[in-house]
């Protein structure tokens, strides 16, 4: 019983000090570290990083869910539903986008759930192109 109240004790102890951090981030005006940074040129803002300075873990990397679902579906019938972006894999890419989450049947067709789009390679060709 009594690691079981220590345990609760220390849990508490790290929430607090969370709670902490978050509040001293809020009050710095930023929403996270490095949210500052605003490249002029969003295509190729990877540029501008020194590898010497930030790690990969330290960069907060944009990515999109169901990428490449922007023709996805029936306009006006079943798009809506199914539909979450609208701009192209080379669209999403050129305005900083560097995660992209492509959902790939066997028969090589992009989907979300059961409605399909375009074939992988017009994906592929979109990431060759940029």
């Amino acid at each position: 019983m009594g690691s079981h109240v220590s345990k609760q004790v220390e849990r508490r102890k790290t929430i607090h000090t969370e709670k902490k951090i978050l509040s001293d981030l809020k009050t710095s005006g930023e929403d996270y570290p490095g949210s500052e940074y605003r490249p002029s040129d969003r295509k190729n803002w990877m540029n501008d990083l020194n590898p010497d300075k930030v790690h990969i873990n330290q960069i907060v990397w944009p990515g999109t869910h169901d990428s490449a679902t922007n023709k996805i579906g029936v306009p006006l019938i079943t798009r809506p539903f199914a539909q979450c972006q609208s701009l192209s894999i080379y669209q999403q890419l050129a305005r900083g986008t560097r995660l992209i989450d492509i959902r790939v049947q066997q028969d090589r067709r992009v989907c979300h759930g059961i409605l399909l789009t375009y074939n992988i390679d017009v994906v592929i060709n979109d990431v060759k192109k940029f």
